[in-house]
């Protein structure tokens, strides 16, 4: 695989970061094909949905966190026929935030298996799976402030 594709590829992965921590989920069309197939087991929590509505979806889960850091390692890369396969690890912290002020923290630590593939606009992913077996705390569905946007800094100081 040519060095331009690897290093394309592997910049998938901290836009996507970015895209979750800075709650930047239009970012996602950058990351994701919009027919993907997208399919994450995260602790007990277990969704699915296309590339076309990662941003919706994401922002649903998203929005209830205070903060969130998502730690992708380099992303391992190998061609296959009509494209590539990567594989990388991930650890994620999600702080919520109680309403009298309390905040909660569920780390997960997994890993991302995708499915690439090159088309006009680049590479995209095009099916994932991501497995996080291992959890410490929970995620709050109810009971937890909502951040539809970045709280922690403003815009100009996230460039």
């Amino acid at each position: 695989m040519h060095h331009d594709h690897l290093t394309e590829i592997a910049h998938l992965y901290p836009i996507y970061a970015r895209a979750c921590d800075e709650k930047r989920f239009d970012l996602l069309a950058r990351v994701f094909s919009a027919d993907a197939t997208l399919h994450y087991v995260v602790g007990e929590h277990e969704f699915k949905c296309t590339g076309a509505d990662a941003a919706a979806n994401f922002k649903q889960f998203l929005d209830r966190c205070y903060w969130t850091n998502h730690v992708i390692a380099a992303p391992m890369v190998e061609a296959v026929a009509g494209g590539a396969r990567a594989t990388a690890r991930v650890v994620a912290t999600h702080l919520q935030r109680l309403p009298e002020g309390t905040l909660t923290r569920w780390l997960v630590r997994g890993s991302y298996h995708d499915v690439l593939v090159h088309g006009a606009a680049g590479w995209r992913i095009a099916q994932r799976f991501c497995f996080c077996g291992d959890a410490d705390g929970e995620f709050r569905a109810e009971g937890v402030e909502i951040y539809p946007t970045v709280a922690w800094a403003t815009a100009d100081q996230l460039g």
